[in-house]
């Protein structure tokens, strides 16, 4: 923050040093960053087996997520259904 009565000089100074030190540390992250990771060797082949998983039967009860989602289908399909029933007679009395 800068005094409203500070000498301009002294303001243009700090203004300099501040962004020369935010230049040096962003080279430094550059020069930092500029170094490849080191790679970690392959697995091994054969040391991790993946299982598919199991199958799923007919009398298994749904995942809860699968559930949430046809319970949010169905409310939508009964909203959507009594909306065009409304809109239906609407129109109906209309004519009348």
């Amino acid at each position: 923050m800068v005094e409203s009565n500070a000498d301009p000089l002294v303001v243009t100074a700090r203004i300099r040093r501040e962004t020369r030190d935010a230049d040096e540390e962003r080279a430094r992250e550059a020069a930092q960053s500029a170094v490849p990771p080191v790679a970690s060797p392959p697995p091994a082949q054969g040391s991790l087996v993946v299982a598919p998983p199991p199958a799923r039967t007919a009398g298994d009860p749904p995942d809860a997520e699968t559930a949430y989602r046809h319970a949010r289908l169905g409310v939508v399909a009964v909203l959507v259904l009594v909306l065009f029933w409304t809109w239906l007679r609407q129109r109906r009395a209309a004519r009348q």
